[in-house]
């Protein structure tokens, strides 16, 4: 920032003050945002990112370049000036599940920055639908969570979606999907940019981002369309030129909480223990669920929301066939539904 306009900042606040008839001291310095305040936007980049450069999901954002620069800013400033409530609500739903989410993307060596991109895709809502059909925690179109890579398993992401059940909606079960859908993006798909033959994988954690909200064949044919090999360098449909931007600024804010003036109450993580393996003699309501468990059949949803909850059971059978089932319950409660289960007849 100018030194005059700092200068007519504090000046203004000054003046304000006497006219209010408050006796207001000139504030020792201001807040750190305003420090950086320039190009025309409230909020900048923290000190340490000036400095240093941008280096975001393993790839360098090139801030110097001033149409990347606008594009970053524009997103920080509309978050958290226009949509401020939206981003404190993001990063509470981040601080809750980034126990359960940070594991898995490590287990496919995908950046933890994509812990925010399941805020810009659903808010963490699980049963979070849009127009197009895109449903649960990271938003998969049925077909999409329905088709995974033939001869490729270590990156199947079939998702189960039945009548009483959707997988979109586990966290566990679709943060899996979505790791396994990225890193196939990022690593196995065939590529072919700019005329030579084909690579595997984007390599390349924004092209990846971008594949994932306009889809790959999209993205590629825009790529060469441009001859560029770049996020920035090709323009995208208009959803997507925010999405990796907005994505950006989401971690941004998250990572210099302090700087943004961004205050998070502490939140509890989300925690459970899984039961896997279970089959059923007969049919598990959430209501008994929760006698078991001596808690209420609101929370066995919220540990459970793969089940519908105009459904709220557990079914012992799919017309003749017995259903394996993977169900969650509270923390240090694993060993004491199993018994309950059994001691209520519920399995043998």
């Amino acid at each position: 920032m100018s030194r005059e306009l700092k200068s007519a900042i504090l000046t203004a606040a000054l003046l304000w003050g006497v006219g209010a008839g408050t006796c207001l001291a000139l504030p020792p310095s201001l807040p750190p945002h305003l420090e950086t305040m320039g190009n025309g936007f409230r909020y900048g980049f923290p000190p340490q990112v000036e400095k240093q450069g941008l280096v975001f999901a393993g790839s360098v954002v090139p801030i110097q370049r001033p149409d990347v620069r606008s594009r970053v800013l524009k997103e920080i400033n509309y978050l958290l000036q226009d949509r401020r409530s939206r981003i404190l609500a993001w990063l509470n739903g981040a601080d809750a599940l980034t126990g359960v989410m940070a594991p898995i993307l490590r287990e496919y060596d995908i950046p933890s920055d994509f812990i925010y991109l399941a805020a810009i895709e659903s808010s963490y809502n699980s049963r979070a639908l849009s127009s197009a059909g895109a449903y649960g925690y990271w938003q998969f179109i049925r077909p999409t969570a329905a088709n995974p890579p033939k001869g490729c398993d270590k990156y199947n992401w079939k998702m189960i979606m039945c009548d009483w059940k959707d997988e979109r909606a586990d966290l566990v079960r679709s943060t899996h999907g979505a790791a396994r859908y990225l890193a196939w993006l990022n690593r196995i798909k065939k590529v072919s940019l700019n005329g030579r033959p084909n690579r595997d994988g984007f390599n390349d954690w924004l092209l990846t981002c971008a594949s994932y909200n306009a889809g790959p064949s999209r993205v590629v044919e825009r790529l060469n369309g441009f001859g560029a090999e770049s996020y920035w360098d090709v323009p995208l449909p208009v959803e997507t030129e925010r999405y990796v931007p907005r994505w950006i600024a989401t971690a941004l804010i998250g990572r210099y909480r302090n700087f943004y003036g961004v205050q998070i109450p502490r939140t509890r993580s989300v925690a459970f223990e899984t039961v896997d393996k279970i089959r059923l003699k007969k049919d598990l309501s959430f209501v008994a669920m929760a006698r078991l468990l001596d808690t209420n059949p609101r929370v066995v949803w919220s540990l459970n929301t793969q089940v519908a909850p105009e459904k709220g059971v557990f079914p012992a059978r799919s017309g003749t066939r017995s259903i394996e089932h993977r169900i969650n319950v509270p923390r240090g409660s694993r060993n004491k539904f199993i018994a309950q289960l059994a001691a209520n007849g519920y399995t043998k």
